[in-house]
């Protein structure tokens, strides 16, 4: 049978304007929408978005340290356990589904479809201790908007050190596996469990030729080699795995991620990928857990003998930072969690640290503004003041959260004493378009596709590239992402969409595509 492409398009409300500000706003507004009193006191180290109960808002999965001595979660009685969070009506409910409400070290959560039903389900990773709490990882099913741990006997809920969790569909039969990094501080072995089906899954790392010696705290999967198939990079370890075509991995060229650390402490942790200078590549950004923190940027220079070669253009783009070590209140200021997107929807992607900084008397997220002119090749960026750094948070996953085609920001709190936030953007921005792809003969969630937007009636030309994306989650650092490409156009009101599935299963491109709403791109047979 043909396969035949359906496009769906959900109209999401339209920005009054297009012209983009000088300065990008937000409100903190997480006590207006309900978290401040759940969230008092946590020790959180893991946070998830993602629409559990179908009704189009986005809900909240935050995972804690509860290993700590009662006294230390300030105001609560002792340790906190995760927590599930409904969006209902805009405001945030704890939700009566007590199944993973856990006790442990959790330190990764994704909400993903793994069976392919139209649902999320959970995963949660455990950062499991032989002095803390030794608890596995976790997968709960989602059944009609509630969850059922289906975690006993399942091959990727062992116990482990684990950290950043990362999907992927390595083997092209429509199920998404799983990698799950595991840090140096445990038994540094990075795993990469099989989807088999029916919510099980296997350990497959040695198959595919991943080394036992392969610590991580972060973990991305994009296509690098471009032969439609997963890759994986590590960070901690830094390094690059290629796919060969085989259902095997062999390592890449890691040189140019590899940098010398301040210090003892310093460590590479969250990693993060994107288009930085809209070449149509995918780009690395790796921030430092350590004091002081750095972030730094990695150009993709295209492929080499069917290999991607990568350059550190971290001083070039002016992020050649060293943050300060310490707040004013004297607790530890460190980079642990990054991500890439386009806060001001003027075309060009920024990068976020997950930190805020005081200015004028209110806390603003560490964005680093993407200011690359027309034409440059190496991007560049203007970055806050960091002097005035105040907080850092473990995890924080960027989403539009109020559905106004504006990306807002989630910071799950480390510190007890510090609350966590939920910036809504209020910036006088561009016009966006928002892409979600539903696989058929490709994952549900359409993860691993890549997503090209044009400007109108210049489908396929490299100088009218607007924007490039490839759909996934859980990058950074232990966080999980709704599987959504945001794409700012600025002035564009309209553009040219292709999608390229992955494993060479079709390509789709749509002309024409009004901008300020959502696509929803359907792939049937």
């Amino acid at each position: 049978m043909s396969k035949r492409i359906v496009l769906i398009l959900a109209f999401a409300g339209v920005l009054q304007g297009s012209a983009v500000a000088a300065d990008m706003s937000f409100v903190e507004s997480a006590d207006a929408l309900g978290l401040s009193g759940p969230l008092a006191g946590i020790m959180s180290h893991a946070a998830a978005c993602g629409d559990v109960d179908g009704d189009g808002d986005l809900d909240l999965y935050v995972g804690n340290f509860c290993d700590r001595p009662a006294e230390k979660y300030l105001g609560r009685e002792g340790p906190v356990p995760n927590m599930l969070l409904i969006n209902e009506d805009g405001v945030y409910r704890k939700s009566v589904v007590q199944m993973p409400a856990i006790k442990a070290r959790t330190s990764g959560a994704v909400f993903l479809d793994f069976d392919n039903d139209g649902d999320l389900d959970l995963y949660v990773s455990n950062n499991s201790k032989r002095k803390g709490l030794r608890v596995s990882n976790k997968l709960y099913e989602n059944v009609g908007g509630r969850f059922r741990d289906v975690s006993k006997g399942n091959g990727a809920c062992i116990v482990m050190g684990g950290r950043s969790v990362s999907p992927m569909d390595f083997d092209g039969d429509g199920l998404l596996d799983l990698l799950v990094a595991e840090d140096k501080w445990t038994q540094s072995r990075t795993r990469l469990f099989r989807n088999v089906g029916g919510l099980k899954f296997e350990d497959i790392s040695e198959k595919v030729g991943l080394p036992a010696d392969l610590p991580g705290l972060g973990v991305i999967t994009p296509d690098l080699n471009e032969d439609g198939r997963p890759d994986i990079f590590v960070s901690q370890a830094n390094r690059l795995f290629l796919s060969n075509g085989k259902g095997t991995y062999s390592e890449g060229d890691s040189a140019a991620f590899q940098y010398e650390p301040i210090n003892n402490e310093d460590s590479p942790c969250g990693v993060a990928c994107g288009d930085l200078n809209r070449d149509g590549r995918t780009d690395i950004v790796i921030v430092d857990h350590g004091q002081p923190a750095r972030q730094h940027v990695f150009l993709n220079l295209g492929l080499a003998d069917g290999a991607p070669r990568f350059k550190d253009v971290t001083s070039q783009a002016g992020l050649d930072y060293r943050f300060p070590s310490w707040t004013p209140e004297k607790l530890h200021l460190k980079h642990t969690h990054v991500e890439i997107g386009d806060f001001d929807n003027d075309g060009r992607a920024d990068i976020l640290i997950a930190a805020t900084y005081r200015d004028s008397g209110r806390d603003r997220p560490f964005i680093c503004r993407n200011v690359t002119g027309a034409g440059v090749r190496v991007p560049s960026f203007d970055v806050p003041p960091v002097e005035k750094a105040n907080a850092y948070f473990s995890a924080g996953p960027v989403a539009d959260y109020d559905r106004d085609g504006r990306v807002d920001i989630f910071f799950a709190s480390w510190f007890p004493q510090i609350a966590s936030k939920l910036f809504l953007n209020r910036t006088t921005s561009g016009h966006w378009l928002r892409v979600q792809v539903v696989g058929t003969t490709v994952n549900r969630m359409g993860i691993g596709s890549k997503v090209r937007v044009y400007k109108a009636g210049q489908l396929g030309r490299a100088e009218a590239l607007v924007g490039f994306q490839e759909i996934g989650t859980g990058f950074g650092f232990c966080s999980g992402q709704e599987t959504v490409a945001h794409f700012g156009l600025g002035d564009l009101t309209s553009c040219d969409i292709e999608v390229v599935l992955p494993h060479g299963k079709g390509r789709i491109r749509k002309l024409g595509v009004k901008a300020d709403r959502l696509v929803v791109v359907q792939e049937t047979e």
